[in-house]
């Protein structure tokens, strides 16, 4: 993970902190990680009407928007994926249309933090509907679902089971790894008692 000058200063500030009043390492390891794993408040009550609606984990929630956007409702990546869930124009009308019945709209609305969770939970909800398995959801979310079900129907890329071995794209592999590592930090940082 590359830390910003934020992380290292904030790091530094809490270990001084730490020194001086007594607080334990594992005090402050807490707050850097939260500080690298956060839910900003803005976004809070959205992620959670989301989560309840589309029976998402919150921490799932936090984690596409972490590794996708990191946050940015504004961010436009290389491919075209926009706002805080990386949703393509293309993924956003077939969501609204098919999946939640909606007309098709401006893709401006992409921007609209409301309006890219609404999607993206519908999105991530329909895809642990067809898999049943999160990390296979990740990889569809970051690639397709037909490259995913072609990965699946490989019989050099599954075990007897059925169970996908590896992803075989490095660059939805290394997705899948940062979505589970976030997952685990949002569930144990947050929502783990």
């Amino acid at each position: 993970m590359k830390l910003s000058f934020r992380h290292v200063v904030a790091f530094l500030l809490l270990v001084a902190l730490s020194v001086g009043f007594g607080y334990s390492f594992d005090a402050i390891a807490t707050v850097v990680e939260k500080n690298s794993y956060p839910r900003p408040k803005e976004l809070a009550d959205a992620v959670s009407v989301q989560a309840d609606t589309n029976g998402i984990p919150e921490a799932i929630i936090w984690a596409t928007i972490r590794c996708g956007s990191d946050f940015a409702s504004n961010a436009r990546s290389e491919n075209g994926e926009i706002g805080l869930m990386q949703l393509t124009p293309s993924q956003f009308d077939r969501i609204r249309t098919s999946l939640l019945g909606l007309e098709t709209t401006d893709e401006g609305l992409l921007y609209d933090p409301d309006t890219n969770l609404l999607c993206g939970c519908a999105w991530l909800s329909y895809l642990y509907e067809h898999y049943g398995v999160w990390e296979l959801v990740f990889a569809a979310y970051h690639t397709d679902t037909e490259t995913v079900d072609a990965w699946l129907s490989d019989p050099t890329l599954v075990d007897e089971n059925g169970i996908l071995r590896e992803i075989p794209d490095k660059t939805v592999a290394a997705y899948v790894k940062n979505m589970k590592k976030a997952v685990s930090y949002y569930s144990k940082l947050y929502y783990e008692s």
